[in-house]
């Protein structure tokens, strides 16, 4: 399954988006600079 990953890179927070149709957004989250490092060591 192919999967695409959007971020939206603020001062504290990353905003996360998942897609795995064009279009479709399967997943949001925020997630703080620790949790955002282990989140893309995971993908």
């Amino acid at each position: 399954m192919c999967k695409q990953i959007a971020v939206d890179l603020a001062k504290s927070v990353y905003q996360v988006a998942e897609s795995v149709r064009a279009g479709q957004v399967s997943q949001r989250k925020r997630l703080n600079r620790e949790a955002f490092r282990r989140y893309i060591q995971e993908q």
